[in-house]
C-alpha cells in the first residue's frame, strides 16, 4: 500500500444514513464549498502556527484519511499535507482511494478531535471503526493527542476567546448527545 493514500478501497457495504434522503444529501453536497474552504484554511493555519503537529505525523502526513460520521450523509476527506493540506466534503458512501477510513457517530468523532473522548476506549468499545492503514491512524491519533488541539483552534479563534468558546461548544455537543450515549 502506498503512503500517498491510494492503496485502500473499502469493500464494506455502506448503508444510507437513516432520516437523510437523497435531497438532503444533495443540498449538503451543493453547499460543501464554503465548508471545504473553512476547514482547509483551518488545517493550513494549524500547520503554520504549529508545524510540530505535522512533523509528528511523519509519513502519515502524506496520506488521505476519510473521516466518516455514521449518522451524517457526508464524510470528510483529509490530506494533512505538510502545510498544504486540504479537507474535502464527500458523500458518506464515497469509495475513492484512501489510506484509512475512520467511522463513527459525528459527536464521537468531534469528541475524539478535542480530547473529550478516549480514542482507545472508543475503538475497543466499537463506537468508532478503523479500516485501512492502522499505522497511519495511530500516527494521526498520537499527533492529535500530543497537540491538544481544540475546536476553537480549528476555527482560528483568538486566544482571549478560546476557553469560553471551547466550553460553550463542549456544552452544546453534550446537549446534542442522546441520553445515556457516550462521547
Amino acid at each position: 500500500m502506498g503512503h500517498g493514500g491510494t492503496g485502500w478501497r473499502s469493500h464494506l457495504p455502506r448503508s444510507p444514513v437513516p432520516g437523510w434522503g437523497k435531497a438532503a444529501t444533495g443540498v449538503l453536497m451543493a453547499l460543501r464549498g464554503p465548508v471545504e474552504r473553512l476547514l482547509t484554511l483551518a488545517l493550513r493555519r494549524v500547520a503554520r502556527l504549529r508545524p510540530d503537529v505535522f512533523e509528528r505525523l511523519g509519513e502519515a502526513g502524506d496520506v488521505v484519511f476519510i473521516v466518516a460520521p455514521t449518522d451524517f450523509p457526508v464524510a470528510f476527506r483529509l490530506r494533512p499535507g505538510r502545510g498544504s493540506g486540504e479537507v474535502q466534503v464527500v458523500r458518506g458512501d464515497d469509495e475513492a482511494l484512501h489510506a484509512a477510513r475512520i467511522s463513527g457517530p459525528l459527536l464521537t468523532l468531534l469528541a475524539l478531535f478535542d480530547g473529550r473522548c478516549d480514542a482507545d476506549s472508543a475503538f475497543f468499545s466499537r463506537r468508532i471503526r478503523v479500516d485501512g492503514d492502522t499505522r497511519a491512524v495511530v500516527a494521526l491519533h498520537n499527533t492529535l493527542e500530543a497537540a491538544e488541539l481544540t475546536l476553537a483552534d480549528l476555527l482560528g479563534v483568538a486566544p482571549a476567546f478560546r476557553d469560553r468558546l471551547n466550553a460553550g461548544l463542549a456544552g452544546a455537543l453534550d446537549r446534542l448527545r442522546p441520553a445515556g450515549a457516550e462521547a
